[in-house]
């Protein structure tokens, strides 16, 4: 998928570089989220593979964060004037996660068992997107623009769980410990051997941006963005038209 998707943007740029005021633009840009961006996957789908828990019966808590940075090139078929532009990007993604929670359970002979865990993932999926983006008054040296991208990536990660289990039974006490650890493909191969199954065999990448550039010096730009990239995040870079 991820060849023909990277097939097509070559044609279709050779086709376009036949105009001969178009134009290219090469840029670096770097990411950060500011809100939980994959909390519903994985609590969703790879938490449930972790079975050390009974959430009905006590709080799991789970917290994550983020960054991106990649690499983009760009073409404007109208040149420095145009406003419509169509890319493709190489971006790496970096998602780490953190996971806090406890339970408890009795019968009724008195006796208890307390769970306590605290876990981390760490997800790295790398992705070429194609971008299409629309400059408004781009005759402006500083000017706003408004993007669209999408892609995929693979499903590249792993996760591991400590519990602490302290069972009250007839007036002993025993304390066990362990240690899970687990690939994200671990995880999901498990969730279909349970009859669940993962909805999905890649991730997916969907970026819609609103941002502003400035022309530093001849050619050489400098933009921020606010965008939502499978949450909402902070972008910026740097850009050369050549």
């Amino acid at each position: 998928m991820k060849k023909t998707i990277i097939l097509v943007f070559l044609i279709l740029l050779l086709s376009l570089q036949i105009h001969s005021e178009g134009e290219w633009v090469l840029g670096f840009h770097f990411s950060k989220w500011s809100i939980n961006i994959i909390r519903q996957i994985i609590e969703d789908n790879v938490i449930d593979a972790f079975d050390d828990f009974d959430t009905s019966k006590g709080d799991l808590n789970f917290d994550s964060n983020g960054n991106n940075f990649g690499f983009e090139i760009n073409y404007f078929p109208k040149g420095k004037e145009g406003s419509f532009s169509i890319g493709i990007s190489y971006e790496r993604n970096n998602f780490k996660g953190k996971l806090t929670g406890n339970y408890s359970d009795s019968d009724n002979f008195g006796n208890k068992e307390e769970i306590v865990g605290n876990g981390s993932f760490s997800l790295q999926p790398h992705s070429f997107n194609i971008n299409l983006c629309w400059d408004l008054w781009p005759k402006s040296r500083v000017h706003p623009y408004i993007g669209f991208g999408f892609g995929i990536g693979p499903l590249n990660g792993e996760g591991e769980l400590n519990t602490t289990t302290t069972t009250y039974y007839h007036g002993y006490t025993l304390v066990e410990e362990t240690n899970d650890k687990k690939t994200l493909k671990e995880a999901i191969n498990e969730l279909d051997d349970e009859g669940q199954g993962f909805p999905l065999t890649f991730f997916p990448i969907i970026h819609l941006s609103l941002g502003c550039k400035g022309e530093v010096v001849n050619n050489l730009y400098v933009f921020v963005e606010v965008a939502i990239y499978d949450g909402t995040l902070f972008r910026g870079g740097v850009l050369y038209r050549f």
